[in-house]
């Protein structure tokens, strides 16, 4: 049997330095990880590692706690991985998925993927009902007040949520917009336990919009899909069943780009 040859050592230190201490940060616990720590994971001196940080502070591929000033994955990481999941074609593998769910349910559907510091809608069917709400495939939408985003943010840990709400806060687009971040946060909560989002006419007025987030094959969130109607039809028997359908259509997706299990497929059997 041959053997595989072995790696090549990176030719610029300095590279290969900065990955070893994104590797020390992506294996540390949700509060970050601090100078000395990183400096005895690494086998580099404090100053070298701090400029290192600062660096990639710098480029947004780390974030610093401003209490702390410990160091956590940053963004910039979001962004990057938008572009590999690109590669994986969600948009081509969710589409009949999004058809049939779109069929099922009457109403809109659409798929979103994260995109840094909004969320893109790449897919989105127009429902069959004579009124319904527009499809806008390549419009961009914020995290905090509609269902694909809630999906989204309720998987991500907290200190990349915290980060969001810092640089984009959480503008108030109608009556309904949650702009206080502990009540979003308690929300998220609640999503993640059942494993759905909620709008309530937070992002447009008279609009209720249910989503779920979808998987890649690393059991991380890539995308979430959505059913929007207006409000005098998404009622709590329709919520009830939509959340059946999402589900089960997120499930679909998930596995369709590799995923095995949803994290929170065990709850799957609509609202609560």
């Amino acid at each position: 049997m041959s053997k595989l040859a072995n790696p090549k050592p990176p030719r610029i230190q300095a590279l290969a330095r900065a990955s070893a201490i994104i590797d020390v940060i992506a294996n540390g616990g949700d509060e970050g990880v601090g100078l000395g720590e990183i400096s005895r994971a690494t086998a580099l001196n404090k100053t070298t590692a701090f400029n290192l940080l600062a660096t990639l502070v710098t480029l947004r591929f780390l974030d610093q706690d401003e209490h702390s000033r410990w160091y956590r994955l940053g963004l910039r990481n979001i962004e990057l991985g938008r572009i590999v999941q690109n590669r994986l074609h969600v948009p081509n593998l969710a589409r009949p998925m999004l058809m049939d769910l779109c069929h099922k349910t009457n109403e809109t559907v659409s798929l979103g993927l994260p995109d840094l510091l909004d969320l893109f809608v790449v897919d989105s069917i127009g429902g069959s009902h004579f009124l319904h709400v527009a499809a806008n495939p390549g419009s961009r939408s914020m995290y905090h007040c509609t269902a694909l985003g809630k999906a989204m943010l309720a998987q991500w840990d907290e200190p990349v949520r915290r980060t969001l709400y810092r640089w984009c806060g959480l503008p108030q687009l109608t009556p309904h917009t949650i702009t206080d971040i502990d009540t979003l946060e308690a929300q998220l909560t609640e999503i993640l336990a059942r494993g759905y989002a909620l709008d309530v006419e937070e992002n447009a007025v008279d609009v209720t919009c249910i989503g779920a987030s979808i998987f890649d094959g690393f059991g991380d969130v890539t995308a979430a899909i959505s059913v929007t109607g207006p409000s005098n039809r998404m009622t709590a028997d329709a919520l009830d069943q939509f959340a059946i359908d999402v589900i089960a259509a997120a499930n679909a997706i998930s596995a369709a780009i590799g995923c095995g299990e949803r994290p929170d497929n065990r709850n799957s059997k609509g609202r609560q």
